[in-house]
């Protein structure tokens, strides 16, 4: 048994499909499969079953997945540490985020960061925050820039607030508003961004919570599509205060439930059980340091309440 039949087999099991896994893993689905018949041949036990158009891992293969985790995450770990001890602060930085997290966040502090470290190649992920948190678990980053729901099993370190807000027209009845309660929303037409990113589990929970019924007229995966359309169409973009807002005649407004700012906190995550070189760890003391200073949306704390801070 080989290390990469274990790399072929996790994928598969974490994709659900031998096409995405080969896409993941560069190799052709043909070799792929043949790859993983192998290790089924070698182990004597079948270690996938079809569930519709996807495939998922036996009670066999979900052991062997488990044990599998753990043997590749020692072996990354042991490969980060010899290439730190061998290259001190140099290396490769695999960051996860949202696209505004990226824009607002990520792309101010790397200018800062990167001055100092050429030798470092920093790649950026974007994903949902949900999904960001499931690439640090499953090691395909190094760390992440996400939300928490005190789930996971995780490290991190608190950044900064993240508010979620409602951005309408200067034409809208809301306009005038310094803060929006979710029942003011009731019937509205709300344009938000998909499953998957904190802002709009938040939003959606408070909606239920206070029985309030929104109509729903798009859901994206960009925030700025759901500004584009709040000016032009007239609707209610639901949206983190991560977000930059490039039209100043935009009205732009914490959203409250229950007389407290509805929003949570950013955090830098990474996985305590795999190495982490000293260039990672810099950038997170340093990511810590400056969003203290400076962070996205801090010109709501004036106009709203300020939103809870988790225990670290």
């Amino acid at each position: 048994m080989e290390l990469r039949h274990l790399r072929y087999f996790a994928a598969v099991a974490e994709t659900g499909a031998f096409s995405r896994a080969a896409a993941r893993l560069h190799i052709t689905q043909p070799a792929l499969w043949r790859q993983v018949h192998k290790l089924e041949a070698e182990l004597g036990v079948r270690l996938f079953e079809r569930a519709g158009r996807r495939v998922r891992a036996t009670s066999a293969g979900e052991g062997l997945l488990l044990r599998s985790r753990e043997l590749l995450a020692g072996v990354d770990q042991l490969a980060e540490h010899a290439r730190a001890v061998r290259g001190g602060e140099s290396g490769r930085l695999s960051v996860g985020g949202t696209p505004q997290v990226t824009q607002s966040v990520l792309a101010p502090f790397l200018t800062r960061y990167l001055k100092s470290r050429s030798n470092v190649d920093v790649h950026l992920v974007e994903a949902g925050g949900l999904q960001t948190l499931e690439l640090v678990e499953r090691g395909e980053i190094q760390l992440g820039l996400a939300v928490r729901s005190g789930h996971d099993r995780l490290a991190g370190r608190l950044l900064f607030p993240l508010r979620v807000l409602a951005a309408v027209s200067s034409r809208h009845r809301l306009a005038d508003r310094a803060t929006v309660d979710v029942a003011d929303l009731q019937g509205e037409r709300v344009l938000l961004l998909r499953q998957g990113f904190a802002t709009r589990e938040m939003f959606d929970g408070a909606c239920r919570l206070d029985q309030v019924r929104v109509h729903a007229v798009l859901e994206a995966g960009d925030p700025q599509s759901l500004i584009a359309l709040a000016e032009a169409a007239g609707g209610v973009a639901i949206v983190p205060s991560t977000v930059r807002f490039p039209d100043p005649s935009l009205h732009v407004a914490p959203i409250l439930h229950a007389r407290a700012s509805l929003g949570t906190w950013g955090w830098i995550v990474w996985d305590p059980k795999r190495f982490l070189p000293a260039f990672a760890t810099s950038f997170i003391h340093e990511l810590v340091d400056w969003t203290r200073r400076t962070y996205p949306g801090r010109r709501f704390d004036r106009r709203a309440p300020p939103v809870t801070r988790p225990k670290a």
